[in-house]
C-alpha cells in the first residue's frame, strides 16, 4: 500500500518543497503524501533512472511534479533550484559503508561537499527554507544491544557514517551562525517499495526480498546473528513529514526507528518463508565488510514520540508481506 494523505499535514498546503535525491527510495515514497497535502513538489536528482521515473509517474497519479536533473554540489545552479522554496527535504548522497572506504575521495565529495554547497546557497540566497536532513544510525557506530538514544556516543566505523556526522555538525553550526532552520533525522534500516534493484550498497531487507522473489540465494555473512531495528518506508516518510511540519522540531536531532530488533538471519528466514522461494546460505565475511560492521542496534525513539507524536505503526511481518507482494507487481 502506498501512503497518501497523513493526518496533521495541513500546514504543508501550498508550501514549495524541494526533495534532493528525490528519485531515490525514500524520496519516491514522500511524493504522494506531499501532493496529498497540497504541497508543490520539485524533485532534484543526479540521474534520471527510467524505472524510477516510471514509478514516479505512477505515484504522482497525474498531479504536477517538477523534475530536475542536477547535483547539489553544483554551485552555479543550486541557488536557482532553491529559489522560492519553503522546505528542503535533503536526501542527496551515496550510500554504502564499505564503498565509502574503497572510494574515500568520491564519498567525501558526494556526501560532504555537496551538502556544504547547499547550506552556503541557502545562507546567501533570498529565501530561507527549512531543511530536514536525513542522516543515519551509522553515526553511532558500535552500540551493543541496549536501546540507543540521541545522546549516545558517536563513533562511526565507516567514512559513510563519519561523513553523515560531519554534515550534521554543518547544520548545527549554520543554524547557530546564520539561523538556517533544520531538523536531523537519524534513520535506521528502512525497507519497502521503490528501491531500485541495482542499488546494492544499502537496503539489506529489500535486497533479501528481491533475491527471494528471483529464487536466488540470500547470503548471510557470518550467519546473520546481529540484531537490527527495521522500519517500513511508509513510517519513515511520515516521520520526515511530521518533522517538516512541526515547528518544535527545528534544531532537533531525532532517531527514527521501530523500537524493535530482530536478527538479520531471522528476517531472511521470514522472507524466504513468506516468498515461498529463495534460499539462505551462511557465508564468510567478504573483505572489508566486517571492519564496518556495527553489531546489534536498537533505536530509542522516545524523543520523536514525545516531540512529534510519531511512532512506527507497521509490524515487521505485515511489512515484509506487503513489500514482497508490492515488488512482485512493480519490478520489470
Amino acid at each position: 500500500m502506498i501512503m497518501d494523505r497523513i493526518p496533521g499535514m495541513e500546514g504543508l498546503a501550498g508550501r514549495r518543497v524541494l526533495i534532493t535525491g528525490g528519485l531515490g527510495f525514500l524520496g519516491l515514497n514522500l511524493v504522494p503524501p506531499l501532493l496529498a497535502a497540497e504541497a508543490e513538489v520539485r524533485v532534484l536528482n543526479r540521474t534520471l533512472d527510467h524505472l524510477a521515473l516510471s514509478w514516479l509517474d505512477h505515484l504522482r497519479a497525474g498531479r504536477a511534479v517538477e523534475i530536475i536533473q542536477g547535483d547539489i554540489a553544483d554551485p552555479e545552479r543550486m541557488p536557482g533550484w532553491l529559489d522560492g522554496m519553503d522546505l528542503v527535504i535533503n536526501l542527496a548522497g551515496e550510500s554504502g559503508a564499505v564503498k565509502s572506504l574503497r572510494q574515500a575521495q568520491t564519498d567525501m565529495q558526494v556526501n560532504i561537499a555537496g551538502h556544504l554547497n547547499l547550506l552556503d546557497a541557502i545562507r546567501v540566497g533570498d529565501s530561507s527554507p527549512r531543511v530536514v536532513f536525513v542522516s543515519s544510525r551509522l553515526v553511532y557506530g558500535v552500540t551493543g544491544s541496549i536501546p540507543v538514544h540521541e545522546e549516545h556516543p558517536l563513533r562511526p566505523t565507516s567514512l559513510y557514517g563519519l561523513h553523515k556526522l560531519t554534515v550534521e555538525h554543518y547544520y548545527r553550526i549554520y543554524h547557530q551562525h546564520y539561523g538556517i532552520p533544520y531538523t536531523i533525522l537519524r534513520l535506521t534500516n528502512p525497507y519497502g517499495l521503490f528501491q531500485l534493484p541495482h542499488r546494492r550498497h544499502y537496503g539489506i531487507v529489500n535486497r533479501f526480498i528481491m533475491a527471494a522473489i528471483a529464487g536466488e540465494t540470500i547470503q548471510l555473512y557470518g550467519g546473520g546473528p546481529q540484531l537490527r531495528d527495521y522500519i517500513h518506508v511508509r513510517d519513515a516518510a511520515e516521520a520526515v513529514l511530521r518533522a517538516s511540519a512541526e515547528e518544535r522540531a527545528v534544531g532537533e536531532t531525532l532517531n527514527v526507528g521501530s523500537g524493535q530488533s530482530v536478527s538479520l538471519g531471522e528476517v531472511a528466514r521470514r522472507i524466504v518463508e513468506l516468498a515461498g522461494a529463495g534460499r539462505i546460505e551462511d557465508t564468510p565475511w567478504p573483505e572489508g565488510h566486517q571492519k564496518v560492521e556495527t553489531g546489534d542496534f536498537l533505536c530509542d525513539t522516545r524523543r520523536i514520540e514525545e516531540l512529534l507524536g510519531w511512532q512506527a505503526s507497521t509490524h515487521l511481518d505485515g511489512g515484509l508481506r506487503e513489500t514482497l507482494e508490492g515488488y512482485r507487481s512493480v519490478l520489470p
